[in-house]
């Protein structure tokens, strides 16, 4: 009988796929084990998903765990302890970005007994084999391990070219559950794995140390018209850290997809100083294939905040994408964020006030704005740690941490309010699907309130969130 392998997805506000259990079961020999991919996120209830996972433990070889820093690592730790309840002598494997940075204190806890860092793929397969012989751990590459209380970290891994590993398999998952959730029959993709910058706010130089491989077009065309083909898929969403890093790449996808009249729309990961040398040709190129959203990391409307956070990029660079993506018909979502220590004010009105400009250009742009948190493994971390930073010391510390909605303490409360309501006044005032039926009154005011910049009494935000709570329920601000 084939041991089966439980990968367990913990409880999150999302619905993206859970892309890096395919990318494990991609390499896996499936004559000789039952993969079984259990996601919580789209269960009934936590309770729901455990009870899957029990089922499955009688003929477990392992059970592993994504976790990633914040609130997950709540159900990461309850489901850990249910399989150590329920089948003890079955391994707990964790993996991602939270074990990468901290795999002792992940087992100092005792929740997991093995902990991946970095590219995962072959360090689970070499894992399974050493638990069915029972030694060897000691020479897998990306590896941590706990033996007689003493911690080990054997090397990291080297970053293998994602051209050798196997196209994934989305007959694990219940695709017509994702679509259903997401409403769109979209399929997330991966197309490369890592990142070549240096951004100071971000884990990824940590975990794959600047490293970046991406797919050849060749073979992201073939998997793509497989998946739209197969599942009658309607849009790609690729999840890359940094889709355009590859130009060259970008444009012959583009052009298969034009040369086989290929039937789906897109969206993918850029940075700013990526589009803004973009010509015309190209554009065409690409808007011509249907490519939906760029999704860009702008980060910062100040030169003095990009440059601390190690960006790279010029402030201009933002407004000179928006203007070329709006001249092309290609929507985009761009990303910023405030509220780094010692950043004052000015440098935060900055931004808001590129943001503004972006809208200007084209008010259906979406963005996002949010607060600086100190994510471990980055260099902006080790900073303010520098500066008093009181870090969680524990796995149960860790939880409490939400990335979406956290401000620094040192961010001032009028501050935090002033950057909220414009959040909120400059999405009302500008996009067009809250131009309708009873908000459209409350659009024109926002209007006049995002020309005067005044956000104080907003009444208009305490009446959409009376009626988005108590009556519509369905209002997404």
């Amino acid at each position: 009988m084939k041991k089966n392998i439980v990968l367990y997805n913990p409880i999150a506000p999302y619905y993206t796929l859970p892309l890096q259990f395919l990318a494990l079961a991609s390499v896996i020999d499936k004559e000789k084990y039952s993969i079984h991919i259990i996601d919580a996120r789209i269960e009934k209830n936590a309770k729901a998903a455990h009870d899957k996972v029990i089922e499955l433990l009688p003929n477990a070889a392992c059970v592993g765990v994504s976790v990633i820093t914040g609130s997950p690592i709540i159900d990461s730790i309850a489901i850990s302890q249910l399989v150590k309840n329920h089948a003890p002598n079955v391994p707990v494997v964790w993996g991602g970005w939270h074990p990468s940075i901290y795999p002792e204190q992940c087992m100092r806890d005792g929740f997991a007994d093995y902990c991946i860092f970095g590219q995962g793929e072959i360090t689970f397969l070499e894992l399974l084999d050493a638990l069915e012989s029972g030694d060897g751990f000691e020479k897998i590459l990306g590896l941590a391990y706990i033996r007689n209380e003493q911690f080990f970290q054997n090397d990291e891994r080297k970053f293998i070219d994602i051209n050798q590993f196997p196209a994934y398999d989305y007959d694990l998952l219940p695709l017509e559950t994702y679509f259903s959730l997401k409403n769109i029959r979209q399929i997330d993709y991966y197309s490369s794995q890592g990142c070549p910058y240096r951004c100071a706010f971000c884990a990824d130089p940590f975990v794959y140390n600047r490293r970046w491989s991406g797919l050849k077009a060749s073979r992201m065309l073939f998997d793509v018209f497989e998946i739209v083909k197969k599942y009658n898929v309607q849009d790609i969403n690729f999840q890359d850290e940094n889709f355009f890093a590859n130009r060259n790449r970008v444009l012959q996808f583009c052009q298969g997809i034009n040369e086989r009249e290929m039937k789906f729309t897109w969206s993918a990961t850029s940075r700013a100083d990526q589009i803004a040398p973009l010509d015309d040709a190209f554009l065409q190129e690409v808007s011509r294939a249907n490519l939906r959203k760029v999704v860009i990391g702008a980060e910062s409307g100040s030169q003095e905040i990009l440059d601390l956070m190690k960006k790279d990029t010029l402030a201009e660079e933002a407004i000179i994408s928006a203007e070329k993506l709006s001249k092309h018909g290609i929507g985009a979502a761009f990303n910023f964020i405030v509220g780094f220590p010692e950043e004052g004010f000015e440098n935060t009105l900055k931004t808001l006030y590129t943001i503004k400009e972006i809208k200007r250009i084209n008010p259906n742009f979406d963005f996002g704005v949010f607060f600086f948190t100190p994510y471990p493994g980055t260099e902006l971390f080790d900073y303010i740690v520098k500066k008093g930073y009181k870090v969680p010391q524990t796995l149960h510390e860790w939880c409490s941490i939400d990335f979406i909605k956290y401000s620094g303490y040192w961010v001032k409360e009028e501050e935090r309010q002033y950057v909220e309501r414009f959040k909120f006044y400059t999405k009302l005032g500008t996009e067009s699907h809250y131009s309708r039926g009873w908000i459209k009154p409350l659009q024109q005011l926002a209007a006049a309130r995002i020309k005067k910049d005044f956000y104080n009494f907003p009444i208009e935000k305490e009446l959409v969130n009376f009626v988005r709570y108590k009556i519509l329920n369905q209002v997404n601000w």
